[in-house]
């Protein structure tokens, strides 16, 4: 689903050893910005610490305000993936079996106002597994502006209970499969479902040839509706279950 561009970087690892020690002085990491293509940087070939692999996407001129956004969290994720191996003995555990950093960042859809942006990437520290990391950037080209769910609705409390509606139908559907049922409960999917606590940030577009979106894909990442096993889940809420409860700016870019 993602469209990748890559360009390819080599980092010196003696380079970037040199930087981070300069940060822990200054008080903590200060990863560069963010840019179009990717980086890798396996810092510490030396050390043997960790990798970082970055892609970017290619973004028009006029979504300044969306790229800025973009860097500003591709710094903290590194930050706090840097900072972690301040921990006591985390550089020990590094040493033994590699950390990595991974964040593939790519334009997911786009409709005549909106480019939604996705992040599938994952953070290795030292676990049973890596974490994953989910997220998404939805931008407004008319108002040039990154939108948050919220931001789309007059209602949101009401906009995400019927989400929820057709999030547990689509999901206990799944539960009760009997060829391949998925790796969940009902009470998992009742709770990771509930309106509230930003359960429903991440989302892309369900795009039409008309230009429009004609619903939103929710993309719930693991532990939240199942196990970690069975992946991150999605669900596709057609608009005529939400237009009701959208902003009035916004119904015309929605079909």
């Amino acid at each position: 689903m993602l469209l990748r561009h890559i360009l390819s970087l080599a980092v010196a690892a003696a380079g970037l050893t040199a930087c981070h020690d300069a940060d822990q002085e200054r008080g903590g990491p200060s990863p560069p910005p963010a840019r179009a293509g990717a980086d890798k940087d396996t810092q510490s070939a030396n050390e043997g610490l960790y990798t970082m692999e970055l892609k970017m996407p290619d973004l028009p001129h006029g979504a300044q305000p969306l790229r800025e956004a973009i860097d500003r969290y591709v710094e903290r994720q590194k930050r706090d993936f840097l900072t972690s191996l301040d921990t006591p003995g985390a550089r020990a555990r590094a040493r033994e079996i590699p950390w990595d950093l991974n964040l593939d960042i790519a334009v997911a859809g786009r409709s005549d106002r909106f480019i939604n942006v996705q992040v599938d990437g994952s953070a290795f520290t030292g676990g049973a597994h890596p974490a994953p990391i989910v997220d998404s950037f939805t931008f407004d080209l008319e108002e040039r502006r990154v939108v948050d769910i919220d931001d789309l609705f007059a209602d949101p409390h009401a906009a995400e209970s019927a989400f929820a509606t057709e999030a547990r139908r689509q999901l206990l559907t799944a539960l009760d499969d009997q060829d391949d049922p998925l790796a969940s409960d009902s009470e998992q999917i009742e709770q990771g479902t509930a309106p509230g606590k930003g359960r429903y940030r991440v989302f892309s577009l369900l795009t039409g040839p008309d230009g429009k979106v004609h619903g939103l894909t929710f993309i719930f990442p693991p532990y939240q509706v199942a196990s970690y096993v069975a992946g991150q889940q999605a669900v596709d809420v057609p608009s005529e279950a939400f237009a009701a409860y959208l902003k009035p700016e916004f119904r015309e870019a929605f079909r």
